[in-house]
């Protein structure tokens, strides 16, 4: 396999953590890295061993060094990225959420398909070795009708109201941030919901910092999910069915350990010894999908990209909460921020 050459737009966190896991990948090198801020790029070339550091984003998108871009930066930016990258013919691989909303990221799926050029939701929990195990065990009927899942993902975001987490204008709020990985594992074995109900506690900087959803489905299944950013919990996922559960253990998106009990309590664990978080597995994947002249990855397609985006869509509409240019799908205007004030009047029950 031939050493694919990526790039890397952002330098935060998850920047961080994809760059450390890039070791554990089976072909690929790690070439450059650009941030608006020129230390944080070098330091970060310096870190991991990166030869090219660019302080310009569209330096990197249009440089003959390298065929992949990695973009993580907060979700806001991602439409113009991608959209940029495509458009050099620079396959991609995007933080999840991929865009925004459903409308932003269907353009720009269509724009891949016209100039052919592979393109990925970054939704790495897919390529997990336990998440893998579960489908195989869940396919093979090990534990009967598969009926229900219940999934958490909380933890204590910074308190800073100018965080991205917690700021409107950088596309802030739990259910985007975390809240999508419980509804992808719903989604990954039931398909788009059709009933949709959520219970949001909406703060003070006007975005939803908790979130309990419920989703149904008319063949008869249920998933009880919940986000929160002023929460610990565990974070397990348990997929309960006709003959037995599976738990997937904490922290379940990025679990190292799985297991399945049957009705009469019989237990058999599997752990996986993966160094790191996991993030390289998404990278083979992509690697894969390129040697193999795929526009897009089966295991993570277009299609389950948009499914759960919309569904994301579908729970914000229901409590109220739209970014700055987005447009209420009752209306056809503009939010400004006498609109969203009144929002939060309506929903008002949900403050704190």
């Amino acid at each position: 396999m031939k050493k694919v050459r990526w790039g890397i737009i952002g330098t935060g966190h998850i920047a961080h953590v994809f760059a450390s896991d890039f070791c554990h990948v089976k072909a690929g090198e790690l070439r450059a890295v650009a941030s608006r801020n020129k230390e944080s790029a070098d330091q970060f070339a310096a870190e991991f061993d990166i030869e090219l550091a660019f302080v310009d984003y569209f330096s990197l998108i249009n440089s003959h060094e390298v065929e992949v871009i990695y973009i993580a930066v907060p979700h806001v930016y991602h439409y113009d990225l991608v959209k940029a990258c495509i458009l050099a013919g620079k396959a991609v691989l995007c933080e999840k959420p991929f865009t925004i909303n459903e409308v932003q990221s269907k353009e720009l799926y269509d724009l891949a398909r016209k100039h052919n050029v592979f393109v990925m939701e970054a939704m790495w929990t897919r390529f997990n070795p336990v998440i893998e195990q579960v489908v195989e065990w869940v396919e093979e009927g090990e534990i009967g009708d598969l009926n229900s899942i219940q999934a958490s993902f909380n933890f204590l975001a910074p308190t800073d109201p100018n965080h991205r987490l917690l700021n409107i204008e950088m596309g802030g709020g739990a259910l985007l941030d975390i809240g999508i990985y419980p509804v992808f594992l719903a989604q990954l074995f039931f398909g788009k919901p059709d009933f949709v109900q959520n219970q949001a506690l909406i703060g003070d900087t006007n975005v939803d910092l908790f979130e309990q959803i419920l989703l149904g489905w008319e063949s008869g299944q249920l998933a009880s999910l919940d986000a929160s950013l002023i929460s610990h919990n565990p974070n397990r996922a348990i997929l309960s069915g006709s003959k037995g559960y599976i738990e997937i253990d904490s922290e379940w998106f990025k679990a190292k350990s799985c297991r399945i009990v049957s009705a009469d309590n019989k237990e058999r664990a599997v752990t996986f010894d993966f160094p790191g978080d996991g993030y390289q597995f998404e990278v083979d994947e992509v690697n894969r999908c390129l040697e193999e002249g795929l526009i897009q990855s089966p295991n993570h397609s277009w299609q389950d990209s948009l499914e759960l985006i919309a569904t994301l869509d579908e729970i914000r509409q229901d409590i109220g909460l739209y970014y700055p240019g987005e447009t209420d799908p009752g209306d056809d205007h503009h939010h400004d921020e006498e609109d969203l004030h009144e929002h939060h009047h309506e929903h008002s029950h949900h403050k704190h």
